[in-house]
């Protein structure tokens, strides 16, 4: 079953090159949790020293400031991940050392191209749930078939199209159209990528909460686990790329 082999490739792409993975992820890791640690203890010290109304509606609109600059904050460290991760893999980058080399032509442009396919998802999104709204209301079980089935239909089109994601990240021009093409006719073999994936996913999910109980150690083994689950899905796409666009074998 190809999906299983694009899986089995993708899971072993990172426990093959641990190290690797771990000078590419530690420190925009830490670099991240760092920066929540400081924006909620910043919004902590606040809360404790203004306590009169007004003041306390200019901290609420405060704290959204925050917020967005923590998220974005975040959002750019792990797309440096994930940027570092797709070079590594299909340019032979190798990390010197323990911080990565931080592109950041690259991460805007990951971002522009992620933007970019989120929207369309949003239209085809906003058009399927129209009819599906609209044949619900006659027949709800109907309208529970349609919504599943148009979820895997999105589900299909978007894998379709990511592997311009990992082209970004390598600087490479690869257009809808061109990825399009290049993956016609591997719906049954996305469809089990997105089962498998998604198993995977519940699986380290409940792994991680019975790190979490774990005295000490606890923290750290959840953190390995989401950088691995993180790693996993970012090696599927450099998989889908190298396999549909430049034809490297499983």
């Amino acid at each position: 079953m190809k999906s299983w082999s694009i899986f089995t490739h993708s899971f072993g792409m990172v426990f093959r090159n641990l190290k690797q993975a771990m000078q590419i992820g530690l420190v925009p890791v830490l670099l991240a949790f760092a920066g929540v640690f400081a924006g909620l203890s910043y919004l902590g010290v606040s809360l404790a020293v203004f306590q009169d109304e007004q003041a306390l509606g200019l901290l609420m609109a405060d704290s959204w400031m925050v917020f967005i600059v923590m998220l974005v904050f975040v959002m750019i460290l792990m797309l440096w991940i994930v940027t570092s991760w797709h070079r590594f893999v299909l340019l032979e980058e190798y990390p010197e050392g323990w911080v990565p080399p931080f592109r950041f032509d690259r991460i805007l442009s990951y971002i522009g191209h992620a933007l970019m396919l989120g929207i369309m998802m949003l239209i085809v999104m906003a058009s399927a749930a129209t009819v599906i709204i609209g044949l619900s209301s006659a027949s709800p079980v109907l309208g529970g078939i349609l919504l599943t089935t148009g979820g895997l239909v999105i589900g299909v089109l978007l894998y379709r199209l990511l592997p311009i994601l990992p082209a970004a990240a390598i600087g490479k021009s690869l257009k809808l159209k061109e990825a399009w093409v290049a993956t016609k006719g591997e719906t049954l073999t996305i469809l089990g990528l997105m089962l498998i994936g998604f198993l995977f996913q519940l699986l380290l999910n409940v792994v991680a909460v019975l790190f979490g109980l774990v005295p000490v150690i606890g923290p750290l083994l959840i953190y390995a686990v989401l950088l691995i689950m993180s790693l996993v899905n970012v090696s599927i796409l450099t998989t889908l790329y190298g396999h549909y666009i430049e034809g490297r074998p499983i």
